[in-house]
């Protein structure tokens, strides 16, 4: 959520230009990702793309909305030197945002040149639009969202039919509009989008992260008071209640009635939005999830990748944004819908070199979860072992981690092999992080798709604890790559919505989600779980010293959808 990440991937351009995409200076590249394995429907699917017809006119406005607040927003329109079009063409917000940034998105421009009217807008209270900043996600800006649709579908220039997309923020605004009906909202594309900012972002399983404080200090283009008022709201609120139960749209999406198509990442911080969004809407949402963080992965053609802050060997193109909305709003016949529910990238441990699959159905309909029970000598066994005790200390500055962006399994400081290390002594003293339970090498690849969950039965010495569970592959030359994380606060387990009290010293079961994953190991790797406390950058390092006392046996194991 940050305004670093905000564009995903997009870079600045003039936003007077004309023409911008159709005639690059710099060199370009395929998107790499667009040459993976994947099924033919697949393939023809996100090779989607037509040609610029039209040069992007832009011009500054502002939206009254219906209390009289004035929204400054950018309008790119289809035209020709110099002069908009006069046919009438369908039309869409991008970003509502408070970001002021996304003005400057050559996607506009690349939609523009494709018979497009474009609105891009800051939110109320912040940029350049007026009113107060309400703190984020507050019914006020839902409604603004909703006027905006309806003032732009009202338009010279415009068919009637209006989608909506938007990156991080903007995808929630996206959902949240989508709930309200908008008569002339069609389809919607949510990028990189969490469905429940509390438990995803700011408080992942009830534990402090410290994105939550970056982001109300630096992110959105506020006020000084604004800034201040809306982290000491995060800060008043750390239970799931009645201020994120308003922001949030896992409860919000039953209301939603136009088709979405909802792209996100296996690495990114908001990983497991689309999946609650498909189980919600099984007919109306359409998922496409790849090896991406939160940015750098739409790549629009005809422009440098380089200058869009796109890693392009891990990319793919911009097109299939163009093709869902030729689909629903052009209604051009070459405009397909997913060849299947779910478009989805199974990774390997080298970047980039996995696999794109389709499936009716999440997880894949055919999968099995066998059960793995960590051992006291640090193994994972498919039999429960005999029930005895495995101790650990809490270390609140463990890690590493990626801060903001998400599970970064390529990054070489990402590498968990040192945090690993145990040195232990003959007389008992040792060094070690966190507890790690590892699988044998496999002998074959092996494909795992689906939730991966940790079922903990522990007893701590302290009245609370944060429980940090990680899955990662071990690679023979002694690498170790993150996979998924998962965070649970003790007294968080029957609920996010109210603490219950830990009796210390009395073994209680608890259940830490690791997330939606998709990952093929490969013969002589190994997979690994980790138990710890702590996870630094991410994790606020607030966690009480102590220790945790991990009862092994029947109630502790590990469910990993094996895909056969």
């Amino acid at each position: 959520m940050a305004t670093t990440l905000a564009l995903t991937g997009f870079a600045s351009s003039s936003a007077n230009s004309t023409g911008a995409t159709g005639s690059a200076t710099a060199q370009e590249s395929r998107p790499g990702l667009l040459d993976s394995p994947a099924p033919k429907a697949v393939h023809d699917w996100l090779g989607y793309d037509r040609p610029a017809q039209y040069d992007s006119i832009a011009s500054e406005v502002r939206v009254p909305m219906r209390d009289g607040t004035r929204l400054a927003c950018y309008l790119y329109r289809p035209g020709h030197d110099g002069d908009a079009d006069s046919a009438e063409h369908p039309s869409l917000l991008v970003d509502f945002t408070p970001y002021q940034k996304y003005r400057a998105n050559p996607a506009n421009t690349y939609l523009a040149e494709r018979g497009y009217n474009v609105l891009n807008c800051d939110v109320r209270g912040s940029g350049n639009s007026t009113g107060t900043f309400p703190s984020w996600f507050q019914p006020k800006e839902a409604t603004d969202n909703y006027d905006l649709i309806e003032w732009l579908a009202r338009q010279p220039g415009a068919t009637g039919d209006v989608g909506q997309m938007g990156q991080s923020y903007g995808s929630i605004t996206s959902y949240r509009a989508a709930a309200l009906k908008p008569p002339h909202l069609r389809a919607i594309i949510p990028i990189v989008s969490p469905t429940d900012i509390y438990s995803e972002w700011v408080y992942p399983g009830g534990v402090p992260s410290t994105n939550g404080t970056r982001w109300a200090n630096s992110g959105p283009v506020l006020s000084p008071g604004d800034h201040t008022g809306t982290l000491r709201s995060f800060q008043q609120h750390p239970l799931y209640d009645a201020y994120w139960k308003q922001a949030v749209t896992t409860n919000k999406l039953r209301d939603v009635e136009v088709p979405a198509l909802h792209i996100g990442g296996y690495f990114d911080i908001f990983k497991n939005g689309g999946f609650d969004a498909l189980k919600q809407r099984p007919r109306q949402t359409w998922l496409l999830n790849g090896p991406w963080v939160h940015g750098g992965f739409l790549q629009i053609p005809g422009l440098d990748p380089a200058l869009q802050g796109v890693d392009s060997p891990n990319a793919i193109s911009f097109s299939v944004v163009l093709q869902w909305f030729d689909h629903w709003l052009a209604k051009r016949p070459g405009a397909q819908l997913p060849p299947d529910r779910v478009i989805s990238y199974a990774s390997t441990s080298v970047k980039a070199s996995g696999s794109w699959h389709g499936y009716r159905q999440w997880p894949p309909a055919a999968p099995s979860g066998p059960r793995l029970y960590p051992t006291a000598d640090g193994a994972l066994v498919k039999k429960a072992p005999a029930s005895t005790g495995f101790r650990y200390q809490v270390n609140p500055a463990d890690g590493p981690s990626a801060d903001v962006t998400g599970t970064l399994p390529y990054d070489p400081s990402q590498n968990q092999a040192s945090a690993e290390q145990i040195n232990t002594l003959s007389n008992g003293r040792y060094t070690s992080n966190r507890a790690t339970f590892t699988l044998p090498a496999f002998t074959a690849d092996t494909t795992l798709a689906g939730p991966v969950t940790l079922h903990l039965n522990a007893s701590i010495d302290t009245q609370d604890t944060y429980f940090v569970s990680k899955l990662e592959t071990v690679l023979p030359d002694g690498r170790v790559l993150p996979i998924e994380t998962g965070y649970l606060r003790a007294q968080l387990r029957d609920g996010l919505e109210k603490a219950k009290p830990v009796t210390p010293g009395t073994p209680t079961q608890y259940t830490v989600s690791l997330g939606q994953t998709h990952w093929r190991f490969m013969p002589g790797e190994k997979l690994r779980i980790t138990i710890g406390g702590g996870d630094s950058p991410r994790i606020v390092p607030t966690n009480l010293a102590g220790a945790v006392t991990v009862h092994l046996g029947g109630k502790t194991y590990v469910e990993v959808p094996v895909l056969r």
